[in-house]
């Protein structure tokens, strides 16, 4: 089963930032290592798009990963340590329809 892990950062404090992005990588290479991560896309200069205008994008996204999973328990159990939980950050799980 595929899924993707939409990444929604936390307020990380200032003291602790450079320790973070070491965690988050770690982890993340932790998932592809372990065979669950397919796709990975973290970056920046993003932009909202609709039919009337373009905005400069202001919301807390700042990644998703595509991964491959037996179960969606099995996708929960993965993000249950993911590093940016401690500073309030969340992970939305969207399962693929079909193959």
């Amino acid at each position: 089963m595929r899924f993707m892990l939409v990444y929604r950062g936390g307020v990380v404090p200032d003291d602790q930032l450079d320790q973070n992005i070491n965690e988050l990588w770690g982890w993340l290479d932790n998932l592809k290592e372990n065979g669950y991560e397919k796709v990975r896309f973290a970056g920046s200069g993003r932009k909202i798009v609709s039919r009337d205008s373009i905005k400069d994008y202001s919301g807390d996204i700042f990644g998703v990963s595509i991964i491959e999973a037996g179960s969606l328990e099995e996708v929960v159990s993965l993000t249950s340590d993911w590093p940016e939980l401690q500073y309030g950050g969340k992970i939305e799980i969207v399962e693929a329809i079909g193959d």
